[in-house]
């Protein structure tokens, strides 16, 4: 399963991208899964607070991934 990973606002400085391609042996895994695995690859993502949207629809953690899909990481949003 190849999956599409966009970065916004400070999460993009620290993965130093805004967008990336990631594929998994898996063919669904939990966004829980993919979290982990983002924060071993960008450890500062650890101590900051984000969420987390598939296909443009925020998500939890036991929410599904599956192949194609598009995962935003968002950081806290500011109103006006």
């Amino acid at each position: 399963m190849t999956i599409t990973l966009k970065y916004f606002g400070s999460l993009a400085d620290i993965a130093q991208l805004r967008e990336e391609q990631f594929t998994f042996d898996e063919e669904i895994i939990s966004v829980s899964a993919l979290k982990s695995k983002i924060e071993s690859s960008y450890q500062n993502m650890q101590n900051t607070a984000y969420t987390i949207a598939v296909n443009q629809t925020m998500s939890d953690l036991q929410t599904k991934i599956s192949d194609k899909d598009v995962v935003a990481f968002l950081p806290p949003f500011a109103g006006g």
